[in-house]
This record gives C-alpha cells, sequence and structure tokens, in this order.
C-alpha cells in the first residue's frame, strides 16, 4: 500500500462543507504547487510522496492508522475497488494549505485545501468520485469556474470541491471559498512578504516540509509556560522530517528578538536534561540525547537524526498495549480435595 494513495484517499473521502463565481470569457492562468496556495493561508505543508511512500516509517505509521480506524480502512477500500487508480504512483507532489480558523476556533481547525500534482486525468477522477459516492447515494455535480469545471461530491453529510488548476494538478478542500480562492487569480501566498521569507528558511527539497505563522494564543503560551524568560512568542514556525532513512528531524522557532531565541533555547535543553532522565525508565535516554536546540540570530533550531533502530526503540515504547480486557473476572477454583488419612 503506497502512503501516497493512502493520503489522497483520505482527503477525498473525509472532507466536509462551501461559495460561488462567475465564469469570465478567458480561463484563468494555470495553478499547481505554491502558486495555487491562497494568501490568506496560515500554514502550508509540502510532500514529496516518491519519497514518502518509501518510506517504512510512513508505511507503518499509515498501516497503524487503519488498523486503529476500521471506518477509515473500510473507506480506503471502498475507495480502491471503485476507482481502479493507481494513486501511489499517479501522485507525485502534494501540497497543503491551512487557512486561518474561525473566530473562537482551535488553532490549526480554519479551511484545508490540497493541491495534488501528477498523473491524474480529470475524467477519470470524477468518475472515480462519483462511483464512489454513488454507491451510498450520494451525488457529483459540476459547472462552470472562470473556465475551468469545479465538481461537487455529496456523501451524506460531507461534501467536497474539487478541480483541475492545470492538466496535471487538482485542487480539492471542504470549503468551496478557499478552493476557489487557489484556483482563481488573487494574491498568493509568495506575495506575502513575511510568509515568503518564512517559506525561505525550509529545505523545499525535503521529502516533507512545513512553514506557518503561529496563533497568538500559541504565542501567549509559550511566554507563560517559560515563566516569562522568553518575552514575545515565535511569529512562525518551519520544519522538515526527512523519513526515508529513520527520521531526520528539523524545526525552526522564529522568535521576535536574537535574546528570545537565545532563551528559548535555553528552556529547550533544560526540558531536555528532565526528559533525558525519565527516559532512562524505558531505554530512550540515548534517543533523546539525539536531539540538539541552538539558538542562531532569531532562530531557535531543533534537530534530530534518528537512525531505523531509534525509531523503532521510540516507537516500541510508545505502542505499548494496554492488558487484554477481560470479559468476566477470573472465577474462583475449587480448592483440592484433601488427602486421604
Amino acid at each position: 500500500m503506497k502512503s501516497a494513495a493512502v493520503a489522497l484517499s483520505l482527503i477525498i473521502c473525509a472532507t466536509a462543507c462551501g461559495k460561488k463565481s462567475s465564469a469570465p470569457d478567458a480561463p484563468q492562468p494555470e495553478v499547481t504547487g505554491l502558486a495555487a496556495v491562497p494568501q490568506s493561508a496560515q500554514v502550508v505543508i509540502g510532500i514529496d510522496v516518491t519519497k514518502v511512500a518509501a518510506s517504512p516509517l510512513v508505511d507503518r505509521a499509515v498501516g497503524q492508522l487503519l488498523a486503529r480506524d476500521a471506518d477509515l480502512a473500510g473507506r480506503w477500500q471502498k475507495l480502491h475497488a471503485s476507482c481502479k487508480l493507481d494513486l501511489g504512483t499517479q501522485v507525485k507532489r502534494v501540497m497543503l494549505a491551512i487557512g486561518k480558523p474561525p473566530t473562537g476556533d482551535k488553532p490549526g481547525t480554519g479551511p484545508t485545501v490540497m493541491i495534488a500534482t501528477g498523473a491524474i486525468v480529470e475524467a477519470d477522477l470524477a468518475a472515480c468520485v462519483r462511483a464512489m459516492v454513488g454507491q451510498g447515494g450520494g451525488t457529483l455535480t459540476a459547472r462552470a469556474l472562470e473556465g475551468r469545471t469545479l465538481y461537487q461530491a455529496k456523501d451524506g453529510a460531507r461534501t467536497m470541491f474539487f478541480a483541475f488548476g492545470r492538466p496535471d494538478t487538482v485542487v480539492l478542500g471542504s470549503n468551496e471559498a478557499f478552493v476557489t480562492e487557489a484556483l482563481g487569480s488573487g494574491k498568493k501566498i509568495l506575495d506575502d512578504p513575511e510568509m515568503k521569507h518564512v517559506i525561505s528558511l525550509v529545505d523545499q527539497n525535503a521529502p516533507i516540509w512545513a512553514a506557518g505563522r503561529v496563533d497568538e494564543r500559541v504565542r501567549a503560551g509559550l511566554v507563560k509556560v517559560t515563566a516569562g524568560k522568553v518575552a514575545a512568542g515565535p511569529s512562525a514556525m518551519v520544519a522538515a522530517l526527512d523519513p526515508t532513512n529513520g527520521a531526520k528531524v528539523h524545526v525552526g522557532v522564529v522568535m521576535a528578538t536574537p535574546a528570545d531565541a537565545k532563551a528559548l533555547e535555553s528552556f529547550a535543553n533544560a526540558e531536555l536534561g528532565i526528559l533525558a532522565m525519565a527516559a532512562q525508565v524505558k531505554s530512550l535516554q540515548p534517543v533523546v540525547d539525539k536531539v540538539a536546540v541552538v539558538a542562531q540570530a532569531e532562530i531557535a533550531n531543533l534537530d534530530a537524526a534518528l537512525s531505523i533502530e531509534d525509531v523503532n526503540q521510540l516507537l516500541s515504547a510508545l505502542d505499548v498495549a494496554p492488558p487484554p480486557a477481560q470479559d468476566s473476572p477470573p472465577q474462583p477454583q475449587p480448592a483440592p480435595p484433601a488427602p486421604k488419612p
């Protein structure tokens, strides 16, 4: 099973809700990758599916996810049977963009759009989704959108919108306004000077990378957690993960000043020391010792290079299964007969 196929199928199977637009005389410019991410996006995540699909770590994580969620596993099997699409080889890159959450909602809960690039044929994907939702009494409708076709798939309480930004790129999501913003000719994320700078700080050639603004509530929370040692919380964060041979992790926390970055370095290293002592219980101290936090200018960098053995040991410690449940308490056994005189 390819992790890329699972990632795309989960988006198609499990998304939920959605606005309208009129068609101009000429089609909109083709969009793909970062060129399709709306300027209003707060977080962007890039995935090199070819590299990720070959990762034992990712395959294991996806397998565990499906094993623990019978409904999710059933949807994956349904998609596989209905569509006959080899998404594991047809999808090359995936870009996820998360918008600003509605007022009062938790950070990271804003609308999401996915931009998948590869060798997906529009007619095949439309037929696939139509067959899939039709099995449950759902519908797939289509309408013109600025020179493109915008599809709306409904399956029970779930709604998904998708369209092709160019022949090799499908843009899809559950929020119609966010999807049409991605497909339109308006400003994109690289038109924002702040986000353009933040994205430039991360290695976009990594199998998985991410960059985004930090919610004000998270910023304030860090100041509180550090008991004021950090004067102001981070404005942005970047991350990169290479899971192809173990796990090579990089996280960069963009602080307001170099002094705050240094303060965060000191705080994080103190916490790592405490964690290392606790990790001795499960023989994980060598793994924790491979995590390094170093401040450079206004950025606090966390790096770790874990081997496959390190990752397996860490996952084994985290995957300790609870003892099996008993249907009824054990019954008392009869006492052995008394010996004959």
